[in-house]
């Protein structure tokens, strides 16, 4: 569905009017068409429209629909990641940045937001994440539900999401428009060129991200604009360390592979 997203905006089967002004916002913002429900069901909406998916807005935020599905905003992995941290446990993505408090970090492929949100607790309060992502709707969905996603078992997790910084277009644009040696991080985590089927808590970023491969031009924005390190992940047998020219490193997990460019000391 990635290479062809066509949507529309809803409502709830039984939209008040505040629910109705969220839905036009929505649909202002994403550039879509306000489709009334009318007590129609989803997939009769998607086929009038000819759409691929519907933003659909409700009471409890809004979820995103298609191929018969609900995706409703979680932070995956970055709870589990969260609490190893703060149990005094090493994160291999904040070793291979080398991610200090007060830094300024650019998750230059946003995604989901599971690393980014890990990067804003070791960043902390002084520090700066922004995300960047190029898909609107995807974009859309997870500057939402950083902003209002609850989880009272873990505040810290809800203070990291809060922090993160999201900027919605093409993060070659984003990164030619900093200053050189601006920030302390630049870190790529493109959608994988084989995927791991096991991997369900990436669903949405299947069915909303951008499949492409990461270009040349980024990664050398990236190595102008970073004070410290540029960092990539890949699967181990994906090629893109090699292909994009990083320095692979051991640390990862099973099939996880993280490769770094070293620009220079840093603060």
């Amino acid at each position: 569905m990635t290479a062809d997203l066509q949507g529309v905006v809803t409502t709830a089967a039984r939209p008040n009017p505040e629910l109705l002004h969220r839905a036009g916002e929505i649909a202002r913002r994403l550039g879509l068409p306000l489709v009334s429900r009318d007590r129609r069901t989803l997939d009769e909406i998607l086929a009038e429209y000819a759409a691929s998916f519907s933003a659909v807005a409700t009471r409890e935020g809004t979820f995103l629909y298609a191929d018969g599905r609900q995706y409703r905003y979680h932070p995956g992995m970055a709870v589990v990641r969260l609490r190893q941290v703060i149990r005094g446990h090493p994160d291999p993505l904040l070793e291979v940045g080398e991610v200090r408090p007060g830094d300024r970090v650019v998750d230059a492929t946003l995604g989901l937001g599971a690393d980014a949100i890990v990067l804003s607790h070791a960043v902390g309060p002084e520090g700066r994440v922004v995300g960047v992502e190029g898909r609107p709707v995807l974009a859309f969905f997870v500057e939402e539900g950083l902003s209002t996603y609850a989880y009272p078992a873990l505040p810290e997790l809800e203070a990291a999401m809060r922090r993160v910084e999201v900027v919605w277009g093409d993060h070659v644009d984003y990164l030619r428009r900093l200053p050189d040696r601006s920030v302390d991080l630049v870190y790529f985590d493109p959608m994988f060129r084989k995927t791991i089927s096991a991997s369900r808590g990436i669903d949405a970023l299947r069915v909303f991200g951008d499949p492409s491969a990461l270009r040349f031009e980024a990664v050398k924005e990236a190595v102008r604009v970073a004070r410290r390190r540029v960092v990539l992940k890949d699967r181990r047998d994906g090629g893109e360390i090699d292909r994009l020219g990083f320095q692979p490193v051991p640390k990862g997990s099973g099939r996880i592979q993280f490769g770094v460019i070293d620009v220079g000391g840093g603060k």
